[in-house]
């Protein structure tokens, strides 16, 4: 049985991080597959930029980019509609369309970038995604949250997965925690800390 384990990082995944990455999923790093949802940063300028730092971490990891699926979820149309023009079209590219489990699982991670939360969680439940994304992570995928990637899946929004009952509160500039609070408590991270979930444990890396 497949369990769930999640990375929910400040700002992406530290040296020590991707070493655990690729022991999870025990591929070369050539033959990893990625989904990249970029859909909490595209509302502003400042959350864009995280796109290019996010692509040149994975190229630095040594993931070819022919290996990982830009999935923009405002692209997606919404869960209850109808097609009306385009119906002529009986086999819609699934950069258009909501993702199955089955092609979900045909990539070994997921990685859900940083920006806004809110914006994340809006589009998640507009599509339809939120239930295929965590089925998807309770059966083995892999997921990488950055900054709002990691909120969405924890304990900050009614609307998240909250694979996690403990809000994150990412790019924390006070005093580095070094163990995790009490159950439902706020985990405050700075940028080269994590909180690592597989199944119903959670640790700090």
């Amino acid at each position: 049985m497949n369990s769930k384990k999640l990375f929910l990082t400040s700002s992406g995944l530290s040296a020590d991080m991707k070493k655990k990455f690729f022991d999870i999923i025990g591929k070369c790093p050539e033959d990893v597959k990625v989904l990249y949802i970029p859909t909490a940063g595209i509302e502003t300028d400042g959350a864009r930029e995280g796109f290019a730092v996010c692509f040149q971490e994975l190229s630095s990891m040594g993931i070819r980019y022919e290996n990982i699926l830009v999935y923009n979820l405002e692209l997606i149309l919404s869960k209850d509609y109808q097609r009306t023009y385009s119906t002529c079209v009986t086999d819609p590219y699934m950069l258009t369309r909501l993702l199955t489990i089955e092609e979900l699982q045909s990539f070994d991670a997921v990685v859900v970038s940083g920006g806004d939360a809110a914006v994340l969680c809006r589009e998640m439940i507009r599509t339809g995604f939120d239930r295929t994304i965590e089925k998807a992570i309770n059966n083995g995928l892999v997921y990488v949250g950055i900054s709002a990637g990691s909120m969405y899946a924890a304990g900050n929004l009614d609307d998240g997965l909250n694979i996690i009952n403990n809000p994150i509160i990412p790019h924390w500039n006070g005093t580095k925690i070094i163990e995790l609070p009490d159950f439902g408590e706020t985990i405050k991270i700075v940028d080269d800390q994590a909180v690592y979930v597989e199944d119903d444990c959670i640790s700090l890396i």
